[in-house]
């Protein structure tokens, strides 16, 4: 375990290091995201923060060593190059997806989670959902990180509580967590850099992918408790997608609709917004350790407790107007 912590901490200090040498590569070529209509920063900032946590966990991984977990880390930054290639070009949406789809599908080929293990003459079905879970939690990620600090404390706080659902699950993630950490110096309000699209993608796949290998675990409620951990994300992403369907707008074109972007009137309150989002992980992780452990009733409770909040926030904080 110290080993695994001065690993954590090796690969906090490479992406802490290297965000300042991206910040200056992004500004000299105007590698920069630059405010519109739909953003709630207010200045151009650098976007390849995404690069810094990706080689953070590599090189911590590569002093770890782990027996397992190379084929997620792989098809993580997989992923995460496919967003890089986005965050330069501008993809296509329909060759993004392809690329998303191409990494999800290559990790459940070559290292099959647990439940695909045990569904029998099921497993097909079950490496079509692990693949269908990966693309949509990589697209929750970069949907959700639009304001300084928001996603690099959620995923913290879900790599945590993952940790605690499945230790045996993957090595990677008390190095993810170093990475992350080293990247959110960095992105906390005032942000000096985002993650980026190779970002989003790397962090929801790695997480993702490790949600479903903490289902190996012999705990009944286990693979649901994993999903359970992402509940503000995957909320905030599926209400905001519902509310569009129904209005008649098209779901896939960009806005200002999701929860957190409509309790978050001006960049002053990115800080708060975060530490609420983590905080909101926070509960639905207490609840999905609950939940695993079987005490299914609070942890129903806390699952349910968090949902509401989220419903009710934008009544309870008026939106932005204008």
């Amino acid at each position: 375990m110290s080993w695994v912590v001065v690993c954590g901490g090796v690969a906090f200090l490479v992406a802490g290091t290297l965000v300042p040498l991206l910040v200056r590569f992004a500004v000299g070529r105007n590698l920069l995201d630059v405010p519109n209509p739909r953003s709630s920063h207010e200045i151009p900032t650098p976007r390849l923060g995404g690069v810094a946590v990706m080689v953070g966990a590599w090189v911590g991984v590569a002093l770890l060593r782990p027996e397992d977990g190379w084929a997620l880390l792989i098809c993580a930054t997989l992923a995460g190059i496919v967003g890089l290639v986005d965050d330069f070009g501008n993809l296509h949406f329909g060759i993004k997806a392809a690329g998303q789809a191409i990494a999800a599908l290559a990790l459940v080929l070559a290292a099959p989670p647990p439940l695909a293990d045990a569904a029998g003459f099921l497993a097909p079905v079950v490496l079509v959902v692990a693949v269908v879970w990966l693309t949509a939690i990589m697209n929750a990620f970069n949907f959700m990180d639009g304001i300084d600090g928001i996603s690099g404390v959620t995923a913290v706080a879900n790599a945590v509580f993952l940790l605690a659902l499945a230790p045996n699950g993957t090595a990677l993630l008390p190095i993810f967590v170093g990475a992350a950490l080293g990247f959110l110096v960095w992105n906390l309000a005032p942000a000096t850099i985002f993650l980026g699209d190779s970002g989003s993608h790397f962090v929801g796949f790695l997480l993702g992918g490790a949600a479903l290998y903490a289902g190996g675990e012999a705990a009944p409620f286990l693979p649901l408790a994993a999903v359970v951990v992402f509940t503000p994300y995957l909320f905030d992403t599926a209400f905001t997608l519902v509310r569009r369907l129904r209005a008649g707008k098209n779901v896939f074109s960009a806005h200002r609709e999701h929860i957190y972007q409509r309790i978050t009137p001006s960049s002053t309150f990115h800080r708060q917004v975060s530490i609420l989002y983590c905080g909101l992980a926070v509960i639905s992780g207490t609840g999905a350790v609950l939940l695993a452990r079987g005490y299914v009733l609070p942890g129903v409770l806390l699952f349910l407790a968090c949902c509401l909040t989220m419903f009710l926030l934008p009544r309870i904080r008026p939106e932005e107007r204008g």
